[in-house]
């Protein structure tokens, strides 16, 4: 497996690089391309992914540089070619919609948007050829508007727009493109949100399945998707969150209905 993987030092995207890792040691390992903003984090993941027997290229830097993807595209060269895309990178910028900044507007879209299609468009040649894979981390954000994160709920459904477009444009060529909805996840991101037990209880007793979801959860998602079990699993976006956008019903009060 040769794959790039973005937001890769922490939470959902680190997951995903020890998976594919794991599910490569028997096949001579997995020779990756791992970016993010945390270099120091990403350096020591390549050293776990190398304990692994696998390989692993560091390019640091911010998803939002416009130069950035081209780079990351790049550095797969050493590798002899490319089977998959993860575009996972992602980060939040709150606020209210009648007072929110432009440039903090145009970042996370940058990084949400931009940056998926110009890995993608960089990542292509090598993709045709390997007939590979390219998974987009979106989020229940983008099917669900959530005050105060109109920015990064209006991103997240602009990406999934962008994987549909792209699994059109691109499934002639053989190159497959999906992208998987995290529910509520615990991650070094989010972690603030569960930093409490009633906070986290609030949140669990709101998800069928009663308890938050681990990077794990997602990451071995992402091997599915990646992987020739999903070879005919094309333009989807794979729902992860527990069954939690099923309950709008069920969080109204009933009582008026009981006889």
């Amino acid at each position: 497996m040769r794959a790039i993987v973005t937001g890769a030092a922490r939470g959902i995207g680190r997951a995903i690089c020890l998976r594919l890792a794991r599910d490569a040691q028997a096949s001579g390992g997995a020779k990756l391309v791992l970016s993010d903003q945390h270099a120091d984090e990403l350096k020591s993941l390549v050293d776990e992914i190398r304990v692994l027997g696998g390989q692993a290229v560091a390019v640091p830097g911010d998803m939002s540089d416009p130069a950035l993807p081209a780079a990351i595209v790049k550095a797969s060269e050493a590798f002899g070619g490319l089977d998959a895309l993860v575009s996972n990178a992602g980060f939040a910028i709150p606020g209210p919609l009648a007072s929110y900044e432009m440039e903090n507007w145009d970042k996370v879209f940058a990084v949400h948007v931009r940056a998926p299609w110009l890995l993608a468009k960089a990542a292509y040649p090598a993709l045709k050829e390997s007939r590979g894979a390219i998974v987009v981390t979106a989020s229940i954000s983008g099917t669900n508007a959530q005050t105060p994160l109109g920015p990064y709920s209006a991103s997240k459904a602009a990406a999934l727009m962008l994987v549909r477009q792209l699994a059109n444009e691109w499934g002639p060529d053989g190159i497959r493109v999906n992208a998987f909805s995290p529910g509520l996840t615990i991650t070094p991101g989010t972690a603030a949100a569960y930093s409490t037990p009633d906070a986290r209880a609030q949140r669990e007793g709101r998800v069928p399945l009663r308890r938050m979801a681990e990077a794990e959860d997602m990451a071995n998602v992402v091997a599915f998707l990646l992987s020739k079990d999903a070879a005919y699993v094309h333009g989807v976006d794979l729902l992860v969150d527990g069954g939690l956008s099923n309950t709008v019903m069920a969080s109204l009060d009933m009582n008026g209905w009981k006889k």
